[in-house]
């Protein structure tokens, strides 16, 4: 009974590692993410996150596939990283590796997300 009593104390020390905890309201782009809760809404720029070598079909094709798959999903953000709430825990995996994780795979399937003319198919 003793270990129940902790779970909050342990859940509280856990929230208060992260500067905020929120909902994604919005998908800015690949390297922006807007998100609230009932005090504040902060856009927060993701750290190591490049999207600026995707061409124009990559870029959507990102964007068609993030914004689903992020928007309303429930967060913590610890500076300019942001991280899934796992309801009383968190995924140690940020959404800003995921995203760029991403990134590198459209990157290296340039070939099928040509415009015009590619150089290297």
């Amino acid at each position: 009974m003793k270990a129940l009593a902790l779970i909050p104390v342990i859940l509280l020390l856990q929230a208060s590692y992260f500067d905020m905890q929120g909902t994604i309201l919005s998908v800015n782009s690949p390297t922006s993410l807007l998100i609230g809760n009932e005090t504040v809404n902060r856009t927060i720029t993701l750290e190591d996150v490049d999207a600026s070598n995707l061409n124009k079909k990559q870029y959507d094709y990102l964007m068609n596939d993030i914004k689903p798959m992020l928007l309303g999903k429930s967060v913590f953000v610890k500076g300019s990283n942001v991280y899934f709430d796992l309801t009383g825990g968190y995924n140690s995996n940020s959404i800003n590796g995921m995203i760029e994780k991403e990134i590198t795979d459209l990157k290296s399937m340039r070939k099928y997300f040509c415009e015009d003319f590619c150089d290297t198919i």
